[in-house]
């Protein structure tokens, strides 16, 4: 019986009826049990492991402490070397279902699977061990044990102690794809941690880092190089060596080139499903290399390939990504806030079929055949996106304002962001804010703070309001104060946010309130030769609501803490007496 069942195939419902019923004696066969039986029952507590919602009643029937020895601790001569590799798949499987990981006990002394002690002993058997099978379940174990922060901190103090990362990395050569796949899965969960030695790492094995991009099958797509290439975009993207040997081994070109690939839609079927996972990996790549711009090699290779247009056309080509529009927007900011070093003085250049977005929107001057080209009115010389990477030249700017739209606070914040670095220091912000204003940038901005309350996206709308009211003018400030909803944004952000949202909050209210302040004082002046004028009389501002309130007991105890008129009845404000 039990040979029959290591050998079917099992559908879930049934893995879940066997494991009610034979998990005990299972359980038993493997403690006891001649060495084929030992191999039958393994090979059935494998498949039953496998669905997850059987995994809470092998872990009562005690399976865990069982494979914990099965592991680390039997010894028995002429053992089968499967029963290792077995032991450590069933643990697997039981990981990596939803259990609570700090109960599940491995021994009678106490340790349980998350303890130091059981950390330690897997990172240890897995720096020596040799088999393959028996490698892929140890670090499937580890990766299930990093899903919670306070278990991560262990796994990598462990891994550290042992020095074993650069075996981990090792495994991202191996043959088996199983092994690469997973040994990848885990070095992206460390690469927050250990990321730069990660990247060493890989820079001292053959074949590598270029071969996580450049091993590829044009006829699939399989999970192990949408992960590879996770991997590299995850690995912290300020390390230039990691950058230059990238750079250097061709891969740009073929990222590129698998990019265009994916959004024609030139994936076969069969690897559509990593389809995704493997954009936002090569975007990710890309966007590695815009930290380094400091680096001329790299800065040629961005101007070259005019990086500028290829985030662009990823904002609205994203794959069905939001994380690609992210990374677009990302990779958008750092060029951006290269152009005010890139942008050299205006001169007279010939006349060409291609003239600058300015000289087409603004009035250039000809003679002789020759055009004056405009300057950029936020970097003050001659931009193009292939020359500075300018964000208004490339158009990136309107679409970086669409991405406000977005439902995903993380779009969102890093659209704003890169749209942030064309009214930063180092720039002519009065000239961008006329140039963004131009392109209902203010609008945009102020419908962000209508939907988000994200603090990180509520730092930089409020940045750029702020930004909007001291370079833009009487107009574009009279635009912001008309706004319904901003005062009490500001109101709620100074009261919750943090300091520096705080601290924005107040410079925007100072701003508004000298507005006010004007406004009134010119209307005064107005009012003595126009006091009936209904036109003038229509553009006083709102200058404050009072709460009125009578001394009635009559709602008691319900007023003693609340006034009458905040008091809401049948979602309507109780009216007053």
């Amino acid at each position: 019986m039990v040979s029959y069942l290591g050998e079917i195939v099992l559908e879930h419902d049934m893995k879940t009826y066997v494991a009610e019923r034979a998990s005990d004696a299972l359980i038993r066969m493997v403690n006891g049990g001649s060495t084929v039986i030992r191999k039958e029952a393994f090979r059935a507590l494998v498949q039953i492991s496998s669905h997850p919602p059987n995994s809470k009643i092998l872990l009562d029937a005690g399976v865990v402490p069982i494979m914990i020895e099965e592991i680390f601790a039997r010894r028995i001569q002429n053992e089968p070397l499967e029963s290792k590799e077995e032991a450590a798949a069933i643990l697997a499987n039981i990981l990596e279902s939803d259990l609570d990981m700090d109960k599940i006990q491995v021994n009678k002394h106490g340790h349980t699977i998350t303890s130091h002690y059981s950390i330690y002993n897997i990172v240890h058997l897995l720096k020596h061990s040799t088999q393959q099978e028996l490698n892929v379940n140890l670090v499937k174990i580890l990766l299930s044990l990093t899903k919670l922060p306070k278990h991560l901190a262990t796994v990598v103090s462990v891994i550290k102690e042992i020095e074993v990362h650069q075996g981990i990395i090792e495994f991202l050569n191996s043959p088996m794809d199983e092994l690469a796949t997973v040994a990848a899965k885990l070095l992206i969960v460390l690469a927050s941690h250990m990321g730069h030695t990660i990247a060493a790492g890989l820079c001292k094995i053959q074949g590598q880092p270029e071969g996580l991009v450049k091993n590829y099958d044009a006829d699939r797509m399989t999970e192990k190089h949408a992960v590879s290439a996770n991997l590299i975009a995850k690995i912290p993207h300020q390390n230039a060596p990691l950058n230059l040997a990238l750079l250097h081994q061709g891969t740009v070109p073929i990222i590129l080139g698998r990019i265009q690939e994916i959004l024609r839609g030139e994936v076969r079927a069969t690897g559509s499903r990593y389809a995704g996972y493997y954009l936002e990996g090569l975007v990710g790549v890309l966007v590695r290399f815009t930290t380094s711009l400091f680096d001329q090699e790299i800065l040629r290779m961005a101007l070259s390939r005019n990086l500028t247009s290829v985030f662009t056309d990823l904002l609205v080509r994203t794959g069905g990504s939001s994380e690609v529009q992210r990374l677009a927007a990302v990779g958008l900011q750092n060029l951006s806030s290269q152009s005010a070093r890139l942008s050299r003085p205006p001169s007279d250049v010939k006349k060409s079929t291609k003239m600058s977005f300015f000289a087409k929107s603004g009035s250039g001057s000809q003679r002789d055949g020759r055009m004056t080209l405009l300057c950029c009115p936020t970097h003050r010389g001659v931009c193009s996106s292939a020359t500075t990477f300018c964000l208004l030249e490339s158009r990136a700017a309107e679409r970086l304002l669409g991405c406000l739209e977005s439902e995903n606070p993380e779009v969102v914040e890093a659209a704003l962001s890169a749209i942030i670095t064309l009214l930063d220091d180092g720039v002519d912000a009065e000239g961008s804010v006329r140039a963004l204003s131009d392109l209902g940038a203010v609008r945009s901005v102020l419908g962000v703070l209508k939907v988000h309350r994200e603090e990180g996206v509520l730092q930089r709308a409020l940045w750029l309001v702020d930004r909007f009211l001291e370079k833009g003018g009487d107009k574009l400030a009279r635009e912001v104060s008309h706004d319904k909803v901003l005062t009490t944004v500001l109101v709620s952000a100074f009261h919750r946010g943090d300091s520096n949202t705080k601290k924005m909050a107040e410079n925007i209210l100072r701003h508004l309130h000298r507005i006010l302040n004007f406004s009134t004082n010119s209307f005064r002046s107005a009012s003595s030769s126009s006091a009936d004028d209904p036109e003038v009389v229509a553009h006083v501002p709102l200058q404050a609501v009072l709460l009125a309130d009578s001394f009635n007991l009559k709602f008691r105890p319900i007023t003693l803490e609340r006034p009458k008129v905040f008091v809401i009845l049948g979602y309507t404000v109780l009216p007053p007496s």
